[in-house]
C-alpha cells in the first residue's frame, strides 16, 4: 500500500461511482486483492510479466518475452470473454495489457508514476512501446511529463496531479511531540536504491556529528528481488557502533500517521527523480516539517522550497547542515507548514483529480 497502489484504489472508486463495471488483474496476491473486491470490482491474479530494468539482457529479455506473450494472450481472452471496452494500465512496467488491448482493438490508458533512469536502452524501449500501445497517457507530475514527452505524441499526454486524501488527526499529532528530548528524523519509502536510503544513512551520520540527540526511523519494505539491497542497508547500520543505536528499521507499517506525528522531520532522500512521492503529503497533513532532495516531483510538492526544505542529493555534509539549521528555525517551519497545506489544497485536490480522471476516460 505505497503511493501508486493508493492512487489505483482512488481511480477504481471514481470509476465505480460513475457506474463503470471494473475488472482488476493483479500480478500476484496481496493486500490489494480483498480491497478491490470489497469495493465491488472483479479481481483476478495472473503473472503479467512486469518489465523492469534488470531484464535488459539477452536472457532477461527472453524471459520477459515468454511471460509477456502468455500474459497478453490471457488478457486478450479475458477482454473478449467479459466484453471489456477500455483497458487501464497503472504503471509503465506492464506491457501485456497494452498488447492485449491492441489485439482486441480497444483503447489502452497508461497511468505513469515512474521516471526510469540509469539505462538509456530501457528508457527508449519503454517510451516507444508506450507510445505504440496507448490511446492516452496520464502522468502524475511535470517531472514525469518532461521525461516521457520526447517519446509520446502531444495529444497522448495528460498531466493529472494525484488527489490526496488525509485521515490523520492534526491536533493530536502536534501534541505528541511536546517535551520530547530526542530529535526524530523519519524516512518512509520502499527499500529500493533510487529512494536513497544509503544517502539517508550518510546524512544521518553527519547529523549525529552535529548533535547526538538525533534518532532515525526507516519505514518500508522492499520488492521481491531487492532483498540483497535491504540486507546491505541493515549491515551498514549494524556494523557501525554509533549508527546501530540511532537508526531503526521498522519495516512495512500501516500506522504511518502515528509515526510521522512523533517525528520532528520527514526526510525524503531520493537520489534519482521520484515522480510524485505522495508520502510527503502525509507529513504535510500532520504538520511535520519536510525535507527532500532537490529532484523530481518533490520539487513540485514543496513548491520549489516554499513549502519545505530542499537539499542536494549527493552532498551528505551540506544536506546535514541545512537540515540541522532548518530544525532550529521554528518560525520558518511554521511558515512552510501553512504554505504547504494551502499549496496541497489548491493543486492536489481530490475533486480536481476525480474530474480530470473521468474526463480522460470519457474522451476515449
Amino acid at each position: 500500500m505505497y503511493g501508486a497502489s493508493r492512487i489505483v484504489i482512488q481511480v477504481i472508486d471514481i470509476l465505480i461511482k460513475a457506474k463503470y463495471e471494473v475488472h482488476v488483474m493483479l500480478p500476484y496476491q496481496g493486500v490489494l486483492n480483498k480491497m478491490m473486491r470489497d469495493k465491488g470490482a472483479f479481481c483476478t491474479v495472473y503473472n503479467l510479466g512486469v518489465f523492469r530494468k534488470k531484464y535488459m539482457s539477452f536472457k532477461g529479455l527472453y524471459n520477459r518475452f515468454v511471460k509477456i506473450k502468455k500474459a497478453k494472450n490471457h488478457i486478450a481472452n479475458y477482454i473478449k470473454e467479459h466484453q471489456i471496452d477500455v483497458l487501464y494500465t497503472s504503471t509503465s512496467v506492464i506491457m501485456a495489457g497494452g498488447l492485449a488491448a491492441k489485439k482486441q482493438h480497444i483503447p489502452n490508458v497508461y497511468h505513469i508514476h515512474e521516471i526510469p533512469t540509469g539505462n538509456k536502452a530501457y528508457e527508449i524501449f519503454s517510451g516507444l512501446m508506450i507510445r505504440w500501445l496507448s490511446k492516452s497517457v496520464i502522468v502524475v507530475s511535470k517531472s514525469v511529463e518532461n521525461h516521457w514527452k520526447p517519446f509520446l505524441k502531444k495529444q497522448q499526454l495528460v498531466m493529472i496531479y494525484n488527489g490526496i486524501t488525509f485521515s490523520a488527526d492534526v491536533d493530536s499529532a502536534m501534541q505528541t511531540k511536546e517535551n520530547k528530548k530526542s530529535i526524530t528524523v523519519t524516512s518512509i519509502a520502499r527499500l529500493i536504491p533510487y529512494k536513497g536510503h544509503k544517502y539517508f544513512i550518510e546524512v544521518a551520520r553527519e547529523l549525529l556529528k552535529l548533535n547526538p540527540q538525533y534518532q532515525f526511523l526507516i519505514v518500508g519494505d522492499t520488492f521481491p528481488g531487492y532483498e540483497a539491497y535491504e540486507k546491505g542497508l541493515k549491515s551498514i547500520v549494524a556494523l557501525d557502533d554509533t549508527l546501530h543505536q540511532k537508526i531503526h528499521f521498522l519495516g512495512y507499517r500501516e500506522d504511518v500517521g502515528n509515526i510521522l506525528a512523533k517525528s520532528d522531520l520527514f526526510f525524503h532522500p531520493a537520489i534519482a527523480p521520484d515522480p510524485l512521492p505522495t508520502v510527503l503529503f502525509e507529513a504535510i497533513k500532520v504538520r511535520v516539517p519536510v525535507a527532500a532532495t532537490n529532484l523530481g516531483g518533490a520539487i513540485e510538492i514543496l513548491d520549489n522550497g516554499n513549502c519545505g526544505l530542499l537539499v542536494p542529493h549527493h552532498k551528505a555534509l551540506k544536506a546535514a547542515k541545512l537540515i540541522n539549521d532548518y530544525l532550529k528555525d521554528k518560525i520558518l517551519q511554521q511558515s512552510h507548514s501553512e504554505k504547504a497545506t494551502a499549496h496541497t489544497n489548491q493543486f492536489f485536490s481530490t475533486k480536481q483529480f476525480d474530474q480530470n480522471i473521468l474526463e480522460t476516460f470519457e474522451k476515449l
